[in-house]
């Protein structure tokens, strides 16, 4: 199987095929959203901008692909004619809430919608009493859309979208490293491990997980981070079916969910031997409320928004029975003060200062939902601190863990 396929360019044409279905606008309009996601937000070519519309054997699955990553959904409906059409997915999408304006949501949502093609293959949209045609190309230009390949994990679906959720706040942007872009899941007999990593902070949460299909032993790949969340969160199912099209060194990952499938293909490049990063032992550690610590980190941020210090950083201070977190304000250090908080403080015996990214503390803090944290410290301020929920986090290879780098402060 393959996502991707040569595709030549095409102009609007009316599709010879025959379809029609009838469902209704809100289920319509849901399933245009998530195959959107597999859509460009600016095709190269028009027939990239295009959703694939196939009804038969008494159901219709809508799929669209931007060569990468390929989304199917199965729309529940009626189908009158089985076929295949290729439809402008933005025009059907605008048309969809254009023949409703001025209509209360409830009511528009639960209108019923027909799309047919007539008889010279033109398709159009019956919607509240108004029939529209709608672009089309043709599909048999359009790129192959894959079966989802064979499962081999299955893991419960909120536990799974929650966990992609967190791994993704240490997921990259840069787009010239792929490997700081990507979720990385490695699959063993009855977990499967996300991570993900921007070089200055790594997530790592463990999932419960059963086999299915064939035995995997071991098996990993890593696939883009923003191509897969964002599906995820389109899941309704109750469980997630994880697979790989080869175990040994997969090209394509898929993952299907309730009436949704996405296949990714794999991102050319390896994540670092991430569990050589995670501390193993801590010289100190400290816990305390996460809430008041968030809330403190924030003010800290805010403050150097108010000073317009964009690229500033914030110290989180720790004595033998305390944390306080305030901004650096350069010249100015020794006027600043902040509110200390109560925390169980062990192996930490003279006031330390921990220079950090506000916004990355404030991400990791936020990952956590628990009312206390703990953050497992090294020999020195400079060195990864590991955040976990309690402070045994660090020895329990099934809890969620978040490593942040602090920023080295400068020399006097």
């Amino acid at each position: 199987m393959t996502i991707t396929a040569d595709i030549p360019t095409a102009t609007p044409t009316a599709s010879a095929a025959q379809l029609s279905f009838t469902t209704d606008r809100a289920t319509l309009a849901d399933a245009l959203t998530t195959v959107g996601l597999a859509v460009p937000k600016r095709p190269p070519l028009p027939i990239l901008g295009g959703a694939l519309l196939q009804a038969g054997d008494g159901r219709l699955t809508i799929s669209a692909t931007d060569y990468e990553t390929a989304v199917t959904v199965r729309v529940p409906g009626t189908v009158r004619t089985a076929g295949t059409v290729l439809v402008d997915h933005g025009e059907l999408t605008r048309l969809l809430g254009a023949l409703v304006k001025g209509s209360r949501k409830r009511d528009a949502d639960a209108l019923p919608v027909t799309v047919r093609t007539l008889d010279d293959g033109t398709p159009v949209v019956d919607l509240g009493g108004y029939t529209m045609p709608v672009t089309s190309f043709p599909a048999s230009d359009y790129p192959t859309i894959p079966d989802a390949v064979p499962p081999v994990a299955s893991i419960e679906r909120e536990q799974f979208a929650r966990e992609v959720a967190r791994v993704m706040i240490a997921v990259g942007t840069d787009v010239t490293m792929p490997l700081v872009t990507g979720i990385h899941m490695e699959i063993t007999r009855g977990a499967v491990t996300l991570a993900g990593t921007d070089r200055y902070r790594l997530a790592v949460a463990p999932l419960p997980a059963t086999p299915t299909g064939r035995a995997v032993q071991s098996a990993s790949a890593l696939v883009a981070g923003d191509q897969v969340a964002p599906v995820v969160k389109r899941f309704t199912g109750d469980r997630v079916h994880l697979g790989l099209d080869d175990a040994s060194r997969p090209s394509v990952v898929s993952l299907a969910c309730g009436d949704v499938t996405v296949s990714v293909r794999t991102l050319d490049a390896a994540i670092p031997p991430y569990q050589t990063l995670i501390p193993e032992t801590a010289a100190g550690t400290v816990e305390t409320g996460r809430a008041a610590l968030l809330e403190a980190t924030r003010r800290a941020a805010a403050v150097l928004e108010a000073k317009r210090d964009r690229d500033g950083h914030i110290v989180l201070t720790v004595t033998g029975e305390s944390v306080s977190v305030a901004p650096v304000l350069g010249h100015h250090a020794d006027a600043v003060a902040a509110p200390q908080q109560p925390a169980t403080v062990d192996g930490i015996t003279d006031t330390e200062a921990f220079w950090f990214t506000p916004a990355y503390l404030v991400d990791a803090l936020t990952s956590f939902t628990g009312e206390m944290v703990t953050l497992h410290t090294q020999t020195t301020v400079t060195r990864p601190v590991l955040l976990t929920d309690t402070p045994d986090g660090i020895t329990d290879r099934a809890a969620f863990r978040h490593v942040i780098m602090p920023v080295r402060p400068p020399q006097d």
